[in-house]
């Protein structure tokens, strides 16, 4: 099986919440807090894949976000990379105990 590619968290503020939004798959979490909404969305994540490895399914994760969203990502600041940890069922079956995400804030 693929391993995940690395995925890219856009956050930014919408109806005075912050966001946090994986483009590749189309995860968006929102709430109180920039650091809360993030932390849902790698548990959303790290749920998903779990599932997807589970069914052998993990092509259907992939469903990009609106283009308006890719370019917003083009205008938006970098806030550093991190992996998130993976189970050990999906990490063996992806040969990766890990998934690599890119982060960027974007202005509202």
């Amino acid at each position: 099986m693929a391993a995940v590619p690395s995925l890219t968290v856009l956050v930014y503020t919408k109806d005075n919440q912050p966001v946090a939004h994986c483009l590749e798959m189309d995860f968006m979490t929102t709430g109180c807090s920039r650091d809360r909404v993030v932390a849902e969305l790698f548990e959303t994540i790290r749920d998903e894949v779990q599932q997807a490895v589970e069914k052998n399914a993990l092509g259907r994760l992939y469903r990009p976000a609106p283009e308006q969203y890719w370019q917003r990502l083009a205008q938006a600041d970098p806030l550093g990379g991190i992996q998130i940890p993976l189970p050990a069922a999906p990490a063996a079956a992806l040969h990766a105990g890990e998934i690599d995400v890119k982060q960027f804030a974007c202005a509202d």
